[in-house]
């Protein structure tokens, strides 16, 4: 494909951006990126992309916009889609909630990540890749190209993607996780050669908003732990790739993400974590699933992570919102009584956990339930929990681990029953271990119990969650997608971008050739098989 395709791609991706923002408070304030002084210094100008792209995973770029971009990207997909969380404002509840897709919030991923971020990834590549005296940061730089993109190709399936020197083209969903796999390889080579000849392994720190050691061989440990989610993405339909890359991952000397404050997390003078943003809003809540799974489990993160009702009668307890109840524009917001995200927990400057070490602890207990490595499962997944509640202060873990309680069902308190509907738990397996399960019922309190562990991050969390089925959440309470996806089975992608078709219909095209189906929000995924496959 001709390099003028995916300048097309950008160009229309900015216009996205400047089009589908009507009715979203908009906060622009320009943080300004280095300062002057610094900007003086060659190393500095170099590395002055990956704030960008730093930012841009999780779409708070002060130069595009803060809040509603990641309002737009996220909070109005993923964060719904995954179990998380609800915006109760009734004139959101009939568009995507209700499988209604809204072109202006489908596109927003596709638009801002190759407008901002992408376009920043390649100016990164250009200013390292023939600097032998700094390719380390060019290892950095396919890291982050790497974290970036998978996101994008597990939100609409096949995408545009290149390797360095190459133009880009139109990746089908298997190639890229092909070219992600080699790219991690190419990023390890490339820090391990730097440091080998001397390389400053400190000299990245100032730039570094992601890692908890802020080194280059916090990088390799990072690289790792995405292989090996990558690895497991992909085990149900290409088991002999999958434990390959995990074992690669996972014997690795630089190791992977294990103790419970080690994690892949934005942060920074600049970032403010848009979650919270959104939330001043009255637009972050719990979800209804999340809230029958932390109810019935009695788990002790649940109140860390969200406030109690204000709903007289529960004002001590979380309530949920469902999906997809019938409201519209100019209906009363009723469930606003409900439990709203936890500001003194995620506050505007707390970190964006894009991978944590319980998640990885997670993929290991599932890379050992596939026989992948000779770890033991159980205490992967002890661990996992364990970790889990360590990051987030909790007490209690060894009684949870130890309990057979059981997700609780939803019950409308809110409306009596006259917008909502009861609906019983789909969930019947508890948090205790037990050996002389199946590997099906093994699998599952392995994904419930990491689905719990890598919120708020709910890319990861909605991928899994197709992957594999687990957790079984709450269908939606009214489908108006006319019929392109399956109330039972749920949404599986975004659609891709109109905007983009529209520029560059050959382009299109391709990208539909490859996903292999309508592109709708109906369509499977290459990794999402449809079953567990052992």
């Amino acid at each position: 494909m001709k390099r003028n395709h995916i300048t097309t791609l950008l160009a229309a991706a900015l216009l996205i951006l400047a089009g589908c923002t009507d009715g979203f408070e908009n906060d622009n304030r320009i943080k300004g990126g280095f300062s002057d002084d610094k900007k003086e210094i060659d190393f500095q100008n170099l590395t002055s992309p990956f704030e960008t792209i730093q930012l841009g995973i999780y779409f708070n770029d002060p130069s595009v916009g803060l809040n509603w971009v990641f309002q737009l990207t996220q909070s109005l997909a993923h964060d719904m889609f995954s179990g998380y969380f609800m915006d109760p404002t009734a004139k959101f509840m009939d568009k995507n909630a209700t499988y209604n897709l809204n072109v202006g919030w489908t596109n927003a991923a596709w638009g801002y990540t190759y407008g901002t971020v992408y376009a920043a990834i390649q100016r990164a590549e250009a200013n390292f890749a023939n600097n032998a005296s700094l390719k380390g940061y060019l290892g950095v730089t396919q890291i982050l190209k790497v974290e970036t993109m998978h996101r994008v190709a597990d939100t609409y399936g096949p995408l545009v993607y290149h390797k360095v020197g190459e133009s880009p083209r139109v990746y089908d969903l298997k190639e890229a996780y092909t070219r992600f796999f080699a790219d991690l390889d190419d990023a390890q080579t490339l820090i391990r050669d730097y440091l080998a000849a001397d390389g400053d392994n400190n000299k990245f720190r100032d730039y570094d908003m992601l890692t908890s050691g802020k080194t280059l061989s916090d990088w390799l440990k990072f690289a790792n732990s995405l292989r090996l989610r990558l690895a497991i993405r992909v085990s149900n339909v290409d088991a002999v790739l999958a434990a390959a890359q995990a074992k690669k991952a996972l014997e690795d000397a630089a190791g992977v993400l294990e103790g419970a404050r080690e994690t892949i997390a934005v942060s920074g003078a600049n970032f403010n974590n848009p979650l919270r943003g959104v939330a001043g809003w009255g637009e972050v809540y719990m979800n209804a699933s999340m809230a029958s799974i932390i109810n019935g489990y009695k788990d002790p993160r649940g109140v860390k992570w969200y406030s109690p009702a204000s709903l007289e009668g529960y004002k001590d307890q979380l309530l949920g919102i469902p999906v997809g109840l019938p409201m519209k524009e100019g209906d009363a917001s009723t469930y606003g009584v409900c439990s709203p995200l936890n500001t003194s927990t995620i506050d505007e400057k707390t970190p964006a956990n894009l991978m944590t070490a319980a998640e990885v602890w997670f993929l290991r207990a599932e890379a050992a339930l596939r026989g992948y490595t000779d770890e033991n499962a159980e205490e992967c997944y002890t661990n996992g929990v364990t970790t889990s509640f360590t990051q987030w202060d909790c007490m209690g873990v060894s009684e949870y681990l130890a309990g057979d309680q059981t997700p609780a069902d939803y019950k409308d308190v809110v409306s009596g029953g006259t917008v909502g509907k009861d609906m019983p738990a789909l969930i019947t397996v508890s948090p205790k271990w037990d050996n002389a399960d199946s590997r099906e019922v093994k699998l599952e309190k392995i994904i419930t119990q990491k689905w719990l562990a890598c919120w708020p991050e709910s890319y990861e969390a909605w991928s899994e969650q197709r992957r594999t089925g687990y957790p079984k959440l709450f269908k939606v309470q009214n489908n108006y997608s006319g019929g392109a996806i399956d109330t039972e089975i749920m949404i599986r992608r975004l659609p891709f971008s109109t905007d983009a078709a529209n520029n560059d219909p050959g382009q299109y095209s391709e990208l539909k050739s490859k996903l292999g189906g309508e592109d709708n929000g109906g369509t499977r995924l290459w990794w999402d098989a449809g079953e567990n496959k052992f």
